[in-house]
Formats: structure tokens, sequence, C-alpha cells
């Protein structure tokens, strides 16, 4: 037998010692009074995890905030405890592509998307065919806004810049 069926057949005999038991007080995760019961395995994480699964199951909206608020107060205590880092900014292709549509980093997804539309129409090709000189010069303009917009959009979809 391997120790991953010991583990599992361990598991169903305590699953079913927590259901064979007829008093409310001797099952460990049981309602008591009508209170979700604090839980005390003696392992805070899964102390934790069984009140936030209490919370949950007994649409406890207001456990559900507190503990929320204690995530995320010891989630501030551990990035305050770390040195402090430099302010990433943006990635250097995004900040680029905002440039080249004429926008700061961080503009609308709105505001993108009308400066693009604007820009592609004064330097489409089709407007600027007089003189091959002039359309090569629009082609080249017009495929960098194309590229640019890409990769904003994509950044606002997805998170990434697309060639990660």
């Amino acid at each position: 037998m391997s120790s991953m069926d010991q583990l599992f057949d361990r598991f169903g005999d305590l699953l079913k010692s927590w259901v064979q038991t007829d008093a409310p007080g001797d099952r460990p995760f049981a309602d008591v009074g009508g209170a979700p019961r604090r839980h005390a395995s003696g392992d805070p994480f899964f102390d934790e995890a069984m009140e936030e699964l209490d919370a949950f199951l007994n649409d406890d909206k207001e456990a559900q905030e507190r503990l929320r608020r204690e995530q995320d107060s010891r989630n501030g205590a551990r990035e305050n405890s770390r040195p402090a880092a430099r302010p990433a900014g943006p990635p250097p292709k995004l900040a680029a592509a905002y440039r080249i549509l004429g926008l700061e980093y961080g503009a609308s997804f709105l505001e993108t998307k009308a400066a693009y539309k604007r820009l592609l129409k004064e330097n489409h090709p089709d407007m600027h065919g007089s003189t091959p000189d002039a359309q090569r010069k629009a082609t080249e303009t017009a495929t960098r806004m194309n590229d640019a917009f890409r990769i904003i959009e994509t950044w606002h979809q997805t998170g990434t810049l697309g060639d990660e």
C-alpha cells in the first residue's frame, strides 16, 4: 500500500469519526449555539482556513470581512518589513507605446483608443498618396501606431505585453 493510500485511508477514517458522532460539540467543525466554533487545532493556518470556510458556508458577511481585514493587515505588516524597493514604473516598451500615440503612461483605454483613431486618420497612407516618399513615411508611421496600440490594448486586457 502506498503512502498516499495510507493517507487517504486515514483521512477517510477521520471524516467518518466526525460524521458518526451524535453530539454537536463532539464534532471539531460543528456550529455550537448557532455561531461558528473557533478552531483550535494548534495549526494557525489550518484554523484560519477553517474559519474562512465556516464564514463562507454560513454566509457570514461580517466574519468574512473581519477575516479579510486581518489578512490585509498581516500582508501589510509583511510588506512593511521588507526593504523598500524602487518603484518599477511602467515597462519601457509600454511607456514608448504611449509616447508614440502622444499620451502619458496611464491614460485610460478610452483616451488611448481615441488618440489612436485620430492619429491614424491623420497619418493613414491613403491620405498621403501624392508622392511615393510621403506614402512610405505615412505607412511607417501607421505601422508604429498600430504596433503601439496593440501593445497597450494587450496590456489593458491581460496585464502583459504579449511577448512574455
